[in-house]
This record gives C-alpha cells, sequence and structure tokens, in this order.
C-alpha cells in the first residue's frame, strides 16, 4: 500500500507487511465466526479437492492450481444466454466503495469481504445476510488506492 508519495521504500514494505497481517487477523475472524454460526471447517482436503466441488468455492481461483475451471457441465454455450440473476446484495450505503473480491462457499453460505475490511455471510440461494462483521480499521490509516478489500 501507499500511505504518502515521499514515503520511503523501507516504510512502504513495513506499512505493507501490517495490512498483510491485518487482513490475515481479518481472514481468522471470519472463520471464527462462521464455525460459531455452525459452519463446518474448510478441511485440507477440502482445500485439495476444491476443483472436483462445484457446490463449494473454498479456495481463490477454485482449487490450487488457481484455473478457475469447474466440472459443472449444466452451464455451456447453448444455454448461457438464459442465466438471469435470482438476487442482488448491497454492501450498503456510504461504505459501498470498489469490491474486488472473490467470494468463497461453503455448505451453501457465500463469504466475502467489502470495502473497510467488512465479512459478509451471505445464503447463496437467497441472498440474505446471515452475519456481517466490521473490523476496525487501525487509527491513521491512509489506505491509497481507495478502501477496497481483495
Amino acid at each position: 500500500s501507499r500511505f504518502i508519495e515521499k514515503l520511503k521504500t523501507r516504510d512502504l514494505e513495513s506499512a505493507t507487511m501490517t495490512s498483510n497481517k491485518f487482513g490475515i487477523r481479518i481472514a481468522a475472524s471470519a472463520l471464527a465466526l462462521a464455525v460459531s454460526y455452525g459452519a463446518h471447517a474448510v478441511t485440507d482436503e477440502d482445500i485439495m479437492n476444491d476443483h472436483k466441488t462445484p457446490g463449494d468455492i473454498v479456495s481463490y481461483g477454485m482449487g490450487t492450481q488457481g484455473q478457475r475451471y469447474s466440472v459443472i457441465d449444466d452451464l455451456n454455450t447453448n444455454n448461457v444466454k438464459y442465466l438471469q440473476p435470482v438476487w442482488a446484495f448491497s454492501f450498503g450505503s456510504e461504505k459501498m466503495r470498489g469490491q474486488e473480491s472473490q467470494p468463497l462457499i461453503k455448505d451453501g453460505v457465500m463469504y466475502v469481504t467489502a470495502s473497510y475490511s467488512r465479512v459478509y455471510a451471505i445464503d447463496a440461494k437467497t441472498g440474505e445476510e446471515i452475519w456481517q462483521y466490521d473490523a476496525r480499521l487501525p487509527d491513521g490509516i491512509m489506505p491509497c488506492c481507495d478502501v477496497v478489500n481483495r
């Protein structure tokens, strides 16, 4: 992250490491919330087989190779034009900024991060919010390039 144009490279690297640690804390908190709400924990086997389980997406890129390939054959070049959205979800009012994260799905629950380090659990069938975690950003943080969460 770039905080101020004239930061020294060393300061920038230190800030990036702090930002990464903060992101890891958010992910760990989201996992703890998910488990406390009855979701099943993601196992190593789930991650290794992610590319084979189209009902769940438990890793970035749908598998360890990051290919984003799905084995779903119900959707193809002949019927993709008939796809229609069945629900929409808003990340809300003044905090609705850039959205760049890939959702993860486990046991019918979609987990997605939003701007300002917020995490949502959403029912994947209905689009209803199950819970939201709103992390408090560190005081004095000056994010570069908006407050999106990737």
